[in-house]
């Protein structure tokens, strides 16, 4: 049972349900939550939120998309053929004449400009980088998973996503994965010899190219409503109190400290916005929810962006920052920060590198490919 799922189960109360974590998940949480194969490890040892509703997402991953299960492989192609008897209704476009591509739906819009018009999408990149440590045994691991072994050298790769969101949201949805595990910077430790830049293409090599498919009303699955469709954001209440009431009455179910439910209530706030999927209405509650739950640190980032900075201290301590542009309401970066200054005399990267960093560029499109 995934991270995905059970984030949707709390944001819209849906029964439980069990799911085959697929591949194409990698977005949602690789900018949400952390590195494969730790963040599998972390799931699958606390209660976490489920959504009812099969999910055939974008990265990742979050993102991310992230996602919670980011494989070394891109997701396979997969055509979805959509099924007329089980797709939502589709919404009605807009009244004549159509406005341009960044101009809103109506005045009253929270983020003018930001509601892709009909035939348009929506179109979310997100480029995630990660920092993967070699040890003197071979071993290949992110900093959670660090057990005292000798460092002797780290490497930071770049994965790359889109997902295309159609205006009307019925319609199909299109992801496209990779490439993968591109180089972007190499820090040779102590122990690191002359040919062990090379050890790293073998370790994780480069997977170039990308795959892409279409999936129908949503992130799409066998189950409706499909996450992101019009129908999944009905019963979400839009008052940022009431939206934190709503979400705590379902945590209160599983979580049984104080540390399991912020941990929880944290998860399913930054993991609805990290998706940069919700219409305006839903990014502002969620926006403002985050911002009177107590469980962060608000500050302007500088140039129209706000920054959120909040611990995470159940499971696998880290610092996480997330960064909003304030006239859009979309996060345009995520960084994850795992403490690895408790061990500060071995570790061979800055600490001014983040473990993960996802930076997202959310822009309205004439097409999708």
């Amino acid at each position: 049972m995934d991270v995905f799922e059970r984030v949707r189960e709390v944001n819209r109360g849906a029964g439980l349900t069990e799911e085959r974590i697929t591949a194409a998940k990698a977005r949602l949480l690789s900018g949400i939550d952390e590195e494969r194969s730790a963040e599998r490890k972390r799931i699958a040892r606390r209660p976490m939120f489920v959504i009812a509703g099969a999910v055939a997402g974008v990265a990742a991953a979050t993102t991310g998309i992230v996602v919670v299960n980011q494989l070394s492989a891109p997701a396979p192609r997969v055509e979805a053929v959509p099924d007329e008897a089980i797709r939502p209704t589709p919404q009605p476009s807009p009244p004549t004449p159509l406005p341009s591509a960044t101009s809103g739906t109506t005045v009253t819009e929270p983020f003018p400009g930001t509601t892709p018009q009909a035939g348009q999408y929506l179109r979310i990149e997100s480029d995630i980088q990660r920092l993967s440590y070699r040890d003197s045994q071979g071993a290949v691991f992110t900093w959670p998973s660090y057990r005292g072994t000798p460092l002797v050298s780290a490497l930071l790769t770049r994965d790359r996503l889109q997902l295309y969101v159609p205006a009307d949201r019925s319609r199909d949805w299109y992801n496209e994965n990779g490439p993968f595990a591109e180089r972007v910077q190499f820090f040779p430790g102590g122990e690191a010899s002359s040919d062990d830049e090379a050890a790293w293409s073998v370790a994780m090599p480069v997977q170039p190219g990308a795959d892409g498919w279409w999936s129908p009303g949503g992130l799409g699955g066998d189950m409706l409503p499909a996450t992101g469709s019009i129908d999944s954001y009905a019963n979400l209440p839009r008052d940022p109190q009431a939206l934190l009431d709503d979400l705590r009455a379902r945590i209160s179910g599983w979580t049984s400290t104080q540390r399991e439910a912020d941990d929880a209530l944290l998860e399913g706030l930054t993991f609805e916005l990290l998706l940069n999927i919700a219409p305006p209405d839903v990014r502002k509650a969620y926006l403002d929810a985050l911002a009177v739950s107590g469980l962060v640190q608000t500050e302007g980032a500088g140039s129209g962006t706000v920054r959120y900075e909040y611990r995470r201290d159940l499971h696998d301590p880290r610092t996480e920052t997330i960064t909003v542009d304030e006239a859009t309401g979309w996060v345009i970066e995520h960084a994850v920060r795992y403490d690895r200054t408790v061990n500060a005399a071995v570790d061979i990267v800055s600490s001014s590198v983040p473990d993960i960093r996802t930076t997202y560029t959310v822009s309205i499109v004439d097409s999708a490919p």
